[in-house]
């Protein structure tokens, strides 16, 4: 008998009232939560920026991220700075997207991956480059979504949709917008586009994973559910964030999967592929700890939105 999980808690961040309160989820028999591991690209390269401002602004946050920490890392401080002439010399560390996806398949994960077809503010990716993402996505199964980055205009919004389809051959049936940045233009739009699921709406109100809402689907316009994210790299390891250590963070999420187990729920987390990187070592160590958890344990169910959907109950 297939298990249902639902709840009535109210949640945050939709640009107008949902249609229905939350949406149970079908776990299969022998699970007791579900794990939705996605991917924002937002870059592919360091090298990609060295001709716009965004190179400073990372330089700049190196700085911040350092002196604001519970405890310094000055020698964290210097490699970053290191991987920046390193990425002028051709050895870029934010190259990470084959690594990356090598590691969820020796592991055996799907996962979701939310790809910009224009660029955008710290998106400077070109269509060559994208063009390779997007082979390479299909090639290893990826499941693919579009990265929005136009959140004020339903039929430019559409066209981005349009054009990650035409470039990838393959069916887009959700988006997660780019600085979780959800309105009724983004709505009108996916409605243009006959997309089935957003991603944006992320609670951040209750970290505290022993307390988490784990927030569950939604119905929001007629044929479009919102999936809620529930937490990502940064929320964990920036200092606007939770600011943890590669233990702290491991520490977390394994209590995170607790209160899910708890409430019978489906994880969404998201790891921006750059961080899967040498210059980030605690999360990409957090990251590869998660895929083992996952693979490791049976009442676990893994999943990407395109295995989710159909387990979402309708109304």
């Amino acid at each position: 008998m297939m298990r249902r999980t639902a709840a009535s808690r109210p949640s945050v961040g939709f640009p107008e009232p949902p249609l229905t309160g939350e949406l149970a989820v079908e776990l299969p028999p022998g699970t007791r939560c579900g794990v939705l591991l996605s991917h924002d690209v937002d870059h592919l390269s360091l090298r990609e920026h060295f001709v716009d401002g965004f190179l400073l602004r990372y330089m700049v946050n190196l700085f911040r991220q350092n002196l604001l920490r519970r405890r310094p890392r000055p020698w964290r401080l210097l490699d970053g700075l290191f991987g920046v002439a390193a990425a002028a010399a051709g050895r870029d560390r934010w190259r990470t997207v084959p690594s990356l996806i090598d590691a969820e398949l020796r592991a055996g994960l799907p996962s979701t991956w939310f790809v910009a077809v224009r660029p955008g503010r710290g998106i400077a990716y070109g269509r060559s480059e994208l063009v390779g993402l997007l082979d390479r996505l299909s090639r290893s199964g990826r499941d693919i979504g579009l990265h929005g980055q136009v959140h004020t205009d339903g039929a430019a919004l559409a066209e981005e949709v349009e054009t990650l389809r035409r470039l990838s051959g393959r069916p887009v049936e959700g988006l997660r917008m780019h600085y979780l940045k959800l309105s009724r233009g983004v709505l009108d739009g996916m409605q243009r586009a006959g997309l089935r699921y957003d991603s944006t709406v992320m609670d951040r109100s209750r970290l505290d994973p022993r307390v988490h809402p784990l927030a569950a689907p939604r119905l929001m316009r007629e044929g479009v559910i919102e999936v809620p994210l529930h937490v990502m790299d940064s929320t964990l390891f920036s200092v606007t964030g939770l600011g943890l250590s590669g233990d702290e963070a491991i520490a977390y999420t394994r209590e995170l999967l607790d209160r899910a187990r708890e409430l019978g729920r489906v994880v969404v987390l998201n790891l921006h592929p750059n961080a899967y990187s040498r210059q980030t070592p605690e999360i990409r160590r957090w990251y590869d700890w998660l895929l083992g958890e996952i693979s490791s344990r049976s009442d676990i169910l893994p999943t990407d939105f395109r295995g989710l959907l159909p387990r979402i109950v309708r109304p």
